[in-house]
């Protein structure tokens, strides 16, 4: 079932409906946070897009975030995709998102073994040897969203924003190459180029936002991840970011500039989750994803650039954010 849920901007971040809202994390001001991804200890690996790092949040307590990884010789870190059990793959590359400009060529594929972390104290564990760089893509223009296509499959799946394609690439042997192309990726023509964003795949679809054309849209793909039928639009919605599905077909989908969090049933139906152009509760997000531990797997997290695309009118700046939702709507 998808139900309307309303919100009041209220101190303690108990919302209408039940829904609560705790802040996991704060990060320094004018840090963009872009993605995440939840091992399946629970504890939530965060993408930054302002500075090239890979962080490990806790959110079961209230401790300072540890640093995995900074990566050499680019300006931030993107998506991040889980291709076997607690060893991710994650872009790197030069886009500004401060001047909303990428640099053609500088984009990279690497692969981090999360299973030999071990940090006593929470101290920073940043070890050269927990990541391994599979591949440049130096034909790629903007590397933002990734997933894997699934469990037996060696290829990932990486949305290029600019170029408007996905791009396939096996993650064993780093073989990549251009696997979708449709007008429906494609971005507007505009100050800031931006099409398909967020992208992941579930029972046989391949289902993407494209920011700034506002849509959802899926395509049924072989195990290979080439296209196997006609694309979709599933829903037409304001601009997007990243998304993610609960366990019965239901879409979170991140509106970032819209300082919302949208839920988009399968049939299509769009309704306000959280969130609105005048609240800061969830300004600026990016992404989400679903706990994975008995303690936490109807919490929804979410992450945000602390509105960096533009603050909520009177507001003061903050730094990107890890959020946890709860609702009963959830469960």
């Amino acid at each position: 079932m998808c139900l309307l849920s309303l919100v009041l901007s209220l101190p303690n971040r108990v919302f209408s409906h039940n829904i609560t809202v705790r802040e996991v994390w704060e990060f320094p001001n004018e840090t963009w946070i872009e993605n995440l991804a939840i091992r399946s200890n629970g504890q939530i690996l965060v993408t930054l897009g302002s500075s090239p790092e890979l962080y490990q949040v806790d959110p079961f307590g209230n401790q300072k975030p540890t640093l995995v990884y900074r990566f050499p010789g680019v300006t931030g870190v993107l998506g991040i995709a889980e291709v076997e059990p607690d060893i991710f793959a994650i872009i790197a590359g030069n886009y500004s998102f401060t001047t909303f400009s990428t640099i053609s060529g500088s984009y990279s594929v690497w692969k981090i073994d999360m299973r030999t972390i071990k940090s006593q104290d929470n101290e920073d564990v940043a070890f050269d040897s927990l990541a391994v760089k599979i591949t440049d893509i130096h034909e790629a223009s903007f590397l933002n969203g990734m997933t894997a296509i699934g469990e037996g499959s060696d290829f990932l799946l990486i949305a290029d924003s600019v170029l408007g394609v996905v791009w396939r690439l096996d993650f064993r042997t780093g073989d990549y190459e251009i696997t979708l192309n449709n007008t429906l990726m494609w971005p507007v023509p505009g100050e800031i180029e931006i099409g398909i964003n967020g992208l992941h795949t579930r029972n046989g679809f391949l289902y993407f936002t494209n920011t700034f054309q506002g849509i959802l849209a899926r395509v049924p793909i072989h195990p290979d991840g080439t296209e196997a039928g006609p694309y979709h639009i599933v829903a037409n919605t304001g601009a997007v970011d990243d998304f993610t599905f609960d366990d019965v077909g239901n879409a979170y989908i991140a509106q970032d500039s819209g300082d919302a969090l949208e839920r988009i049933c399968p049939s299509g139906k769009v309704t306000v989750f959280i969130g609105s152009v005048n609240s800061t509760i969830v300004e600026g997000d990016t992404s989400a994803k679903f706990g994975r531990t008995p303690l936490d797997q109807s919490t929804l997290y979410v992450t945000t650039n602390g509105g960096m695309l533009g603050r909520v009118r009177g507001t003061d700046v903050v730094g990107g954010k890890v959020l946890a939702i709860n609702s009963p709507s959830l469960l």
